[in-house]
């Protein structure tokens, strides 16, 4: 037990404060196993050990801790943007996070009884002259910046939950005879949302602006925070009726404990615009890169964002540097396969043709143009193979695609943060071409489809792989479900991974609030709410991100044009989900056509026919042998926009809709 304290303690002291473990050690006496809660409070390096308790109970995904196959992708593979290459499922109910001892759930009184207990230890302590009054108020607004953050995770699953800032000896901690709070009332969703709104203008107001140590919160971190949840309770409030028919006829809407209005929504718009606006005015942060002089300058910027943290982008994240070795092995398991020697457990993350698509291309003028991947001479992009396996043979040659040259040809005008952030067919990385490709059209006109194969064609030999299958990166084994990991979509994540090598544990950084997210809510907020006499300063900061990605032209501050930049800037940032989510954007489960909301691949095919190597490109719906409905779509039940309530009987408050 010592041995598993000591190193959460080292775990802790690195990632958080980013200073020696001894300096956290100073004038204490005795082990920490024998310390009691009063030894702890006596100095201010007990205090801190505390602090570091209590930062540990922030609901981040950070890489999501991969332990194991199914944990080891962001949150964007339950969206339309990536997927398990070997299976997966859509939806917010797939949420959850993974802190210091794995898996979690957002139901962590523990952890709020802790937090309550360190505010209370802390102004005795203060009292008593252990510390002086300064220094408290920092460390008590840094502990209700984390409690706000668990009362956010928790509203956005729950609705209303119950609003303790006490030390209650009784809590629900998932015993069978647990209660909690001694059966603690739950707060309407409305107040629960504003609990955490004053949490954190209390955290605003106490914090510094520039961090203690590195990694800790600050003003400007709980700003970031308060634009983050002021705009999901607005959209919330504002796409209440878009979940469907959750009427009074259930217990916890009647009661509004699940229960927001659109007449609520503006009031939450604004409070977003403010804290962005106090944010942007500092004049301490900017965009990274913000004006390259040409793309490749730009896709090396937005590569190097993620590898070495920018502190002019940088509010608030998390270290994943733990000193010792284990951590994340989200690099390894997502790097393509090429790059991995002797290891299987690897290419785990395909990233969508829906999401590819969404990337804008580059005119002559480096003006924005649609950037669908081009595949066909008629234009027909919205159509789908269900079952090229079996199909494509019979029907390719009825199709008329476009034949390319090379396999990387309708990528190089892409977006630099498609370059930057995504692998594709035949592009560079670490040091090697990355081969992926699932076909072959074999000079005589037949096919080898999703199967290794290869020709000869005057000395030199062709591959249905694009190599040889031990040599490539996608679609070979795409049945297997825990050997021979390739992309099964065509494309896979670049974004976070080390560019020289793969690294077994991950080393590096998370950013949780980056300032492209302040500038992107600023602009939701203010259109959305009607401010007409800021869109100006919108249009500025809509357009400022795209030119950080070398688009020349500008666009007007729309709707679907700041949803577009959002999804495209904040990809794998665990951003989609919850975007889809507050703005009740998922499908309605009873009204979804079979053939929308599914995730789409593109598979590269060589095309020998001529004698001289072609390449086409199929499009086909994941789950490449899913015929009529055997895959989930991307939608949900209305109900689900609320997760079941955790043991509402024992603790005898009103169910969630889908409890009933």
């Amino acid at each position: 037990m010592k041995k598993i304290i000591l190193n959460i303690i080292s775990i802790l002291c690195i990632s958080l404060f980013a200073s020696s473990c001894e300096s956290l050690f100073d004038n204490l006496e005795g082990d920490l196993t024998k310390m009691s809660g009063s030894d702890m409070a006596s100095s201010d390096a007990g205090l801190q050990r505390m602090l570091a308790q209590v930062y540990s109970y922030l609901p981040i995904n950070v890489f999501e801790n991969a332990t194991d196959f199914g944990s080891s992708q962001v949150e964007d593979q339950y969206t339309m943007n990536a997927v398990d290459s070997h299976g997966g499922d859509y939806g917010f109910n797939n949420e959850a996070y993974y802190g210091m001892n794995g898996v979690k759930t957002f139901w962590d009184w523990q952890g709020i009884r802790s937090i309550n207990s360190f505010i209370v230890t802390t102004s005795a302590a203060a009292e008593s002259g252990v510390i002086d009054q300064t220094t408290a108020d920092i460390y008590i607004a840094e502990a209700r910046f984390v409690r706000a953050y668990c009362y956010f995770a928790m509203v956005r699953s729950y609705g209303g939950v119950p609003i303790i800032t006490e030390v209650l000896d009784q809590y629900y901690d998932g015993g069978e005879n647990a209660e909690l709070f001694n059966f603690a009332t739950r707060a309407t969703e409305k107040d629960t949302w504003d609990f955490i709104l004053s949490e954190l203008d209390a955290a605003a107001s106490a914090l510094p602006e520039t961090p203690v140590t590195e990694f800790r919160a600050s003003k400007y971190s709980a700003l970031g925070l308060t634009a983050r949840v002021a705009l999901y309770a607005a959209s919330v409030s504002k796409y209440w009726g878009r979940q469907g028919t959750m009427g009074s006829n259930y217990s916890a809407v009647a009661s509004k404990k699940v229960y927001m209005e659109p007449g609520y929504a503006n009031a939450y718009y604004s409070k977003c615009i403010t804290a962005c606006e106090q944010i942007i005015g500092s004049g301490k942060f900017s965009l990274f890169g913000a004006k390259p002089n040409d793309v490749k300058e730009a896709i090396t910027n937005l590569g190097e964002m993620f590898l070495t943290k920018q502190n002019c982008e940088y509010l608030f994240g998390v270290s994943t540097d733990d000193g010792i070795s284990s951590g994340s092995n989200f690099d390894i398991y997502n790097s393509p396969a090429q790059t991995v020697t002797g290891a299987q457990a690897c290419g785990r993350y395909s990233v969508a043709l829906d999401l590819v698509d969404e990337y804008d291309d580059y005119d002559d003028s480096f003006f924005a143009v649609d950037g669908t991947v081009k595949t066909r001479t008629d234009g027909k992009e919205n159509e789908y193979m269900p079952t090229p396996i079996k199909n494509f043979a019979t029907h390719y040659a009825s199709i008329p695609f476009i034949e390319y040259d090379n396999v990387d040809e309708p990528f190089k005008n892409k977006d630099a943060r498609f370059h930057a952030w995504i692998l594709y067919p035949d592009c560079t990385f670490r040091n090697q071409t990355i081969k992926i490709q699932g076909g072959m059209i074999k000079p005589n006109g037949t096919t080898a489809f999703w199967v290794d194969d290869h020709v000869e064609i005057d000395g030199q030999t062709y591959y249905s792989f694009g190599a040889p299958a031990g040599a490539v990166s996608g679609f070979y084994n795409y049945t297997q479900t825990n050997t021979g990991n390739t992309y099964t979509t065509g494309f896979g994540l670049r974004k976070f991974l080390n560019a020289s090598a793969p690294q077994l544990y991950i080393k590096s950084f998370w950013y949780d609030i980056r300032y492209a997210e302040i500038l992107l809510s600023y602009c939701e907020a203010v259109i959305e709410s009607g401010a007409n006499d800021k869109l100006a300063s919108a249009k500025t900061y809509l357009n400022a991100i795209r030119h950080r990605a070398a688009f020349k032209d500008d666009v007007d501050p729309t709707l679907e044009n700041v949803l577009h930049q959002r999804r495209l800037e904040l990809a794998f940032e665990n951003d989609l989900l919850y975007t889809m989510h507050r703005r009740r954007a998922f499908y309605n489960q009873t009204t979804d056509p079979a053939s929308e909301g599914r995730r789409h691949e593109l598979t590269p095919v060589i095309d020998l026919r001529s004698g001289k190597p072609k390449y086409v490109f199929v499009r086909a719906i994941f789950f490449q042998e899913d015929v009529g409905g055997a895959s989930p779509s991307f939608h949900t039940n209305y109900l689900n926009y609320y997760k079941k309530m955790p043991a509402f009987g024992v603790n005898k408050y009103e169910p969630n809709p889908l409890d009933e």
